[in-house]
């Protein structure tokens, strides 16, 4: 076959055919722009993350590794208790301190179970923050869908903080945000008042003591009576952390009277500070005390003494 037999094949061929290799160039030429398009376009940055559920998100440090299978597994254990409306068995998980400190009854734990676990709950775990061998946990409680079905409703979930603490070989449970209970056995006293800081119990985020006051002397004394925000206070360093509730019911001792109160003061206890005092910023020792409103002022204005008190916490 000549050459030019071979250009007129070609040229009819390309004839017959030209509008299909026209379509066949155009979608290649498609296909090739889209590609390159794509294979140049910025790729998206995708987060990643990862679920460490036994490293602390507030300082990075984590639980040690002999405790993580143990507490993942006494969350598990608690919370399906819970669920099951064992009672008595989720009680028993509980520290002694916990029980008499928060739980004092198996009665009083119950209302606690009705109230958070009042449908069947699934739960997540994160180690928030570790305070020397106490590892204090974030417990979100949600609906568990698996055993309730779908409703249509929005989920939220309850955040509890649960507490293990190292006790020889094994950890001990708290739940409600409880830490610890820490005696302190702390007095001080004049020739009016005598002051006993007899224990405080240690929350996340707050932090409760135990006090009796008594009068010594034989006049009426007014401790707080809500006329100021920091008649009880709490010193932390260089702050000062006026008590919560005082000013809402006031202290007043008749002569010779012993009464004992709880305190409270906003205080986390991973902050690193240890409380250094407690004042009492507003004693009155009056003549005379009605308890009436009306003569409210003027026996206050007839205090036979005003005076602060200063209650030394111990330094190691």
């Amino acid at each position: 076959m000549s050459f030019v037999d071979t250009r007129l094949k070609i040229r009819r061929f390309f004839k017959k055919y030209k509008k299909i290799i026209i379509f066949i160039i155009i979608v290649w030429a498609i296909i090739f722009t889209v590609n390159y398009i794509l294979k140049n376009m910025p790729k998206e940055e995708v987060p990643k993350t990862t679920y460490e559920p036994n490293v602390s998100v507030m300082s990075d440090d984590e639980v040690p590794d002999k405790w993580q299978e143990t507490i993942e597994s006494t969350i598990d254990t608690f919370v399906q208790r819970c669920n099951n409306k064992d009672y008595e068995n989720a009680y028993n998980m509980l520290s002694d301190d916990c029980k008499s400190e928060v739980y004092p009854t198996l009665n009083s734990f119950k209302s606690y179970v009705d109230n958070r676990y009042s449908s069947k709950r699934a739960y997540s775990i994160q180690n928030f923050s570790n305070v020397g061998k106490q590892y204090i946990y974030d417990v979100n409680l949600m609906d568990d869908i698996m055993a309730t079905g779908l409703t249509g409703k929005e989920y939220g979930y309850l955040e509890e903080k649960f507490v293990f603490t190292e006790d020889d070989d094994s950890l001990k449970l708290a739940i409600g945000g409880f830490v610890r209970k820490q005696n302190l056995n702390v007095m001080a006293e004049d020739e009016n008042l005598k002051v006993n800081i007899d224990s405080k119990d240690v929350f996340y985020d707050h932090e409760n003591y135990k006090v009796t006051l008594t009068n010594r002397s034989k006049h009426p004394i007014v401790i707080a009576d809500g006329s100021s925000t920091n008649e009880v206070s709490l010193n932390i360093n260089t702050d000062d952390r006026n008590e919560k509730n005082v000013g809402t019911y006031g202290i007043v001792l008749q002569p010779g009277e012993s009464k004992s109160y709880t305190f409270t003061f906003t205080k986390y206890c991973d902050d690193g500070n240890a409380p250094q005092y407690m004042m009492f910023n507003a004693i009155r020792v009056l003549q005379s005390y009605s308890g009436d409103e009306s003569t409210r002022q003027s026996e206050l204005d007839n205090a036979i003494r005003t005076y602060s008190l200063r209650i030394n916490f111990p330094t190691k």
